[in-house]
């Protein structure tokens, strides 16, 4: 991505950050007790020198994620927000549902009201928003810009409250008092959040030319039967061609 000026993978596994150093990416192994992803990337973040003006979050169970989601949530705090994130229209009823599907509610000015993974907002009749309007019922995408000082402001904090009961490292930020700008995009691809999702995200990049030890395709290894693509495809396929080249 040609948006990120450095790309660190921050992990407290010591057979991640070997895979990591195979590869040829930059690792940085962490404390094992951090309560959140924000937390490791905030003590990664402080390791950097030069520091950072903006620091971005793109989570290890989201591999599929885009450029242009990275460059959306960027976008809120370049526009003035604390932190950034993205969301997209809900696809279903049974994604609404879903408890593993995290749910956001955003005001009028971009700014999230709430994060959930219960399904809001809550239309008191049943059914459907009456306007029809997509944008009411949003899925959270996985995926944090933090000015360097709004990082330091959700760190100190520690865990709050609706954190612990919902699970949900954002509420934390929101019980902070910190601004988070959220961007609309018109399609994300889902995370991993069970193991059924798992196995169908190992079968997708095994489709892309990503194999592993379980007999799939190696990288460059041609790949026999056809996948249906989504945002993050592309720049799989040019990692792909990267490694092949080297």
């Amino acid at each position: 991505m040609s948006l990120l000026d450095r790309v660190v993978v921050a992990t407290d596994s010591a057979e991640v950050a070997r895979v990591c150093a195979r590869e040829g990416a930059e690792v940085m192994l962490t404390s094992a007790g951090h309560p959140s992803g924000t937390d490791r990337v905030h003590e990664v973040a402080g390791r950097t020198d030069p520091p950072f003006e903006v620091v971005v979050n793109i989570q290890g169970d989201e591999p599929l994620v885009s450029a242009g989601s990275v460059e959306a949530a960027v976008s809120m705090v370049r526009g003035g927000f604390d932190v950034g994130t993205c969301a997209t229209p809900v696809a279903s009823d049974e994604e609404f549902r879903d408890p593993s599907v995290v749910k956001v509610v955003r005001g009028s000015d971009g700014s999230a009201l709430y994060f959930s993974r219960a399904p809001i907002p809550h239309t008191r009749d049943g059914g459907a928003p009456e306007d029809d309007d997509s944008n009411l019922r949003l899925r959270h995408v996985g995926i944090y810009a933090y000015t360097a000082a709004a990082l330091a402001r959700w760190v100190a904090r520690g865990p709050s409250r609706l954190e612990k009961v919902e699970r949900l490292e954002q509420l934390r930020a929101l019980e902070t008092g910190l601004r988070i700008g959220v961007a609309t995009v018109p399609g994300a691809e889902r995370g991993i959040d069970t193991l059924e999702e798992l196995e169908r995200m190992e079968g997708r990049l095994r489709a892309l030319g990503h194999g592993g030890a379980g007999g799939g395709a190696g990288v460059g290894e041609p790949v026999r039967h056809e996948a249906v693509e989504g945002p993050g495809d592309e720049a799989l396929r040019q990692r792909q061609g990267a490694a092949a080249e080297a």
